[in-house]
C-alpha cells in the first residue's frame, strides 16, 4: 500500500501544480526567513523627441520659461541641450536654420548610418585640412557613404562639397 500512497500524493501535487494552486501559507512566505528582494517596476519607455523638434521649443520659449523646462531634464541632457542652445542663439538666423536643417538630415538617418557618419566626422576633425579634402574626395568614403551622408560630412568637417 505504501506505493500506492506515493502515486496518490505525487498526482495531488501535480494536479496542484497545474492547477496553479499555492497555498497562503506558501504565498506569504515563511516568517523570519530570507526574503526574496522585488525588483522596482520598470518605467515604461517613451519614445525619445526629435533633437530638432526639442531645439525649435526651447528657442521660442521665453527665457524664464525655457530655464523651468531645461531644470526638469537630467543634468547631463540639461549641459548639452544648454549648450546647443547657445551655440544656435549665436548664430545669424540663416545660419542657425541651416544648422537645423543639418541635424534633421541626420536624424533621419538610421542609428547604424548615425553611428558611422558621427564616427567619420570625428575622424575627418583630427586631419589638417588638405588631408581632410582628400579624405572625403576619396573612393572609399564615396563608396562607403550615401549622397546625403556626404552632404552631411562635407558640411560639418566645413569642406565645401564638390558638384
Amino acid at each position: 500500500m505504501p506505493m500506492r500512497r506515493l502515486i496518490d500524493v505525487t498526482i495531488a501535487v501535480t494536479v496542484l501544480a497545474l492547477a496553479g494552486h499555492v497555498s497562503p501559507a506558501l504565498a506569504q512566505g515563511k516568517k523570519g526567513g530570507p526574503s526574496v528582494p522585488r525588483s522596482a517596476p520598470k518605467r515604461p519607455n517613451r519614445p525619445q523627441q526629435n533633437p530638432v523638434r526639442e531645439l525649435e521649443r526651447f528657442q521660442r520659449m521665453p527665457s524664464a520659461e525655457r530655464q523651468k523646462e531645461l531644470s526638469k531634464l537630467p543634468p547631463e541632457r540639461r549641459t548639452q541641450m544648454e549648450q546647443r542652445l547657445q551655440r544656435l542663439d549665436n548664430l545669424p538666423p540663416a545660419q542657425r536654420e541651416k544648422e537645423l536643417k543639418r541635424l534633421e538630415a541626420f536624424q533621419n538617418l538610421s542609428p547604424e548610418r548615425r553611428s558611422a557618419v558621427r564616427e567619420e566626422v570625428q575622424n575627418l576633425k583630427t586631419l589638417p585640412p588638405d588631408q581632410r579634402k582628400a579624405r572625403l574626395s576619396s573612393d572609399e568614403v564615396k563608396k562607403n557613404f550615401s549622397p546625403e551622408e556626404l552632404k552631411l560630412l562635407h558640411e560639418a568637417s566645413g569642406q565645401p562639397e564638390l558638384l
